[in-house]
């Protein structure tokens, strides 16, 4: 038996930084002073991004398509990346598919594929690494199959749990340590760990958890470190030669580290500031000038929520529409108004969504949306970016008194009394369409969702509609 000295890999890993840039320095500067600490002990080193990088919410990522995010992995030397949600379903399949032409890294993925069944060519369903010592590294990615949202978009996603049968099979007899990329959740990492007791190490996002020092689950180590760039993970592994093709590896350390955000790698400072400076002349591209202004009121009915209601029940040939003035960040001033412009606005990687709702549910719908409590709702999640829910507003649909408990014959469509046993084209937002906001809503299965337009994208279909575009 061969015995040699014990070595060790430190894996570092990000998640979920949803385009929080003005954090990336930070991170990447915490990054660095962990590597070089590995290097500096003749560590092995390997560096992951676990999806949602991307946040379209950002204008730079917004403006750039993703392509800057891309080059700020680039600059880091990342060994490989997964894709999150906000990869996959905020950019158009011709996006995603140039989204990682220039990437100096394997995006490592196994469950999106074309619609034919085909892998699309810039991923990979698994990738090995053979480190400097020999040490086989195998590396298998998941995302979370948001599946009406990917057809819509032109994607087959696939159920990651039967992907990862065929790949684990495949992988595991060829490397000495086996690790999945996971964008699924802690509690399907928890469940995949049991599933498959092969996986060394699950690397998790999507659901934003913090482990302080990870969670063992049977012999399977997971770890999440949070969102919006706030820590990074670590993973330290021993490992040492027992015989010429085979190494004995244990997992020592596994925890997340808090990012000092006062301590910025001045480089990646640089390399921010020139991609925000290349970004600025698609963001200055002017739409449109407005002869007067259009004011936005959270919590009372204005002006501009009014015409945002208008504009997607028009966009999407519904017969009524519904939107929250919450998701109109400010007014929009009378004068020019450029693409940045209604990015600031409006910044959420929304799409539009149709559902087939009977008067009974709609009826449900407009009294909860009446409540005080969903007024001032402080959402977080769901593609929001916003502050408050705020109060919500209907197109081509009037209420007639203000009664509190509302029936048929307040509420006219076209108008003509709401009929309950009736079927209506319903336009709204993507988000009411998940979830427990609007339940009435979103328990229905016959829906549509327009994509990849967000509501941005309306709004300056409406506004060049209404002014027509700059000379």
């Amino acid at each position: 038996m061969v015995s040699l000295a014990k070595q060790t890999l430190r894996i570092l890993h990000t998640n979920d930084l949803h385009s929080q840039l003005d954090k990336w320095p930070a991170v990447t500067q915490l990054l660095n002073e962990r590597r070089n600490e590995a290097y500096r002990k003749s560590e092995e080193v390997l560096l992951f991004d676990i999806g949602d990088h991307c946040d379209r919410a950002h204008p730079m990522t917004d403006a750039l398509l993703g392509k800057g995010n891309v080059q700020l992995l680039n600059d880091m030397a990342y060994d490989a990346v997964t894709i999150g949600n906000n990869e996959g379903i905020t950019f158009s399949k011709d996006q995603l598919d140039h989204l990682y032409d220039e990437a100096q890294f394997p995006v490592v993925l196994s469950n999106l594929k074309n619609k034919d069944g085909t892998r699309p060519e810039w991923t990979d369903p698994y990738k090995i690494f053979t480190l400097k010592s020999g040490l086989k590294v195998g590396v298998t990615g998941v995302t979370a199959p948001f599946r009406l949202f990917y057809e819509t978009l032109g994607w087959k996603v696939t159920d990651p749990f039967s992907e990862l049968e065929d790949t684990v099979n495949e992988l595991r007899p060829k490397v000495d340590i086996l690790i999945c990329l996971s964008h699924l959740g802690f509690s399907e990492d928890e469940k995949m760990a049991d599933d498959f007791p092969s996986f060394d190490i699950i690397l998790g996002a999507h659901t934003h958890h913090v482990l302080e020092k990870g969670k063992k689950v049977n012999n399977t180590w997971i770890n999440q470190s949070g969102r919006s760039g706030a820590f990074i993970g670590e993973v330290c592994l021993e490992f040492e030669k027992e015989t010429e093709s085979r190494f004995q590896v244990s997992v020592q350390n596994v925890q997340s580290i808090k990012v000092n955000e006062g301590i910025r790698d001045e480089e990646t400072e640089k390399s921010l500031n020139h991609l925000l400076l290349s970004s600025s002349a698609e963001l200055n591209k002017q739409i449109t000038v407005l002869e007067s202004g259009l004011d936005v009121e959270w919590y009372h009915k204005s002006k501009f929520p009014v015409m945002l209601a208008e504009t997607l029940r028009e966009w999407c040939e519904a017969e009524i529409s519904m939107v929250n003035s919450g998701v109109l960040l400010k007014s929009l001033p009378k004068g020019p108004v450029t693409v940045r412009d209604l990015h600031e606005i409006c910044p959420h990687p929304i799409n539009p969504a149709t559902v087939m709702i009977s008067g009974e549910r709609l009826l449900e719908t407009i009294r909860q949306s009446r409540q005080e409590e969903m007024i001032t709702f402080a959402l977080k999640g769901f593609g929001f970016r916003g502050k408050v829910l705020g109060y919500m507003v209907f197109d081509n649909l009037t209420i007639s008194d203000n009664s509190r408990y509302l029936n048929e014959k307040n509420v006219l469509i076209d108008g003509a009394p709401l009929q309950r046993d009736r079927k209506y084209k319903l336009a709204t937002l993507d988000m009411f369409t998940f979830g427990q906001l609007y339940p009435a809503i979103s328990s229905i299965n016959e829906k549509k969702y327009h994509m990849p337009e967000f509501l941005r994208d309306l709004l300056a279909w409406k506004l060049n509609k209404i002014n027509g575009s700059p000379t």
